[in-house]
């Protein structure tokens, strides 16, 4: 699989920012955890949400489930992207439309900020519903590498993988 991330990480990968907690919480200054590109896990990860994002847009024009989001691969201008979460507020055809949902690390962008994404930007996705958060690959292999007390204060409660 060709890689997307840069050759120092897959841009800035916000920890704190796991949607649930970015979306829910409002989270203003996220954790950065940087990933080499050759990082087969978090490649995994990425490959088996864009595999899925159709089942993802799917349960957003059916309006299931709350707090949408996407992770966006967003240029960075020395190189490589800074992935970051986008809280969705609509898809027109292949490009997904949302707010920036955390403060981004190396891109000229605000929290808050209206970004359009197209598709092949999309290296996640998440939802809740039924108090389950829905995705999340990356967030996934994120969750082995943090402490117990970083996970604890996420309180994710992860749905099975569709």
């Amino acid at each position: 699989m060709t890689s997307v991330m840069s050759r120092r990480a897959l841009g800035a990968l916000s920890a704190a920012a796991f949607a649930a907690a970015v979306l829910a919480a409002g989270v203003a200054r996220a954790q950065v955890i940087d990933y080499e590109n050759s990082d087969r896990a978090m490649n995994a990860a990425i490959a088996q949400a864009r595999q899925s994002l159709p089942h993802f847009v799917s349960q957003f024009r059916a309006g299931r489930g709350e707090r949408h989001a996407v992770k966006v691969a967003i240029p960075r201008p020395d190189s490589g992207n800074e992935h970051i979460w986008m809280s969705l507020t609509g898809i027109e055809g292949d490009v997904f439309v949302g707010r920036i949902a955390n403060e981004p690390v190396y891109i000229d962008y605000e929290q808050g900020d209206v970004y359009s994404a197209p598709k092949a930007q999309i290296s996640d996705w998440t939802y809740r519903e039924g108090g389950l958060d829905h995705g999340s690959y990356t967030t996934r292999v994120m969750l082995k590498r943090l402490t117990p007390e970083q996970r604890q204060q996420l309180d994710l409660k992860l749905a099975p993988l569709p």
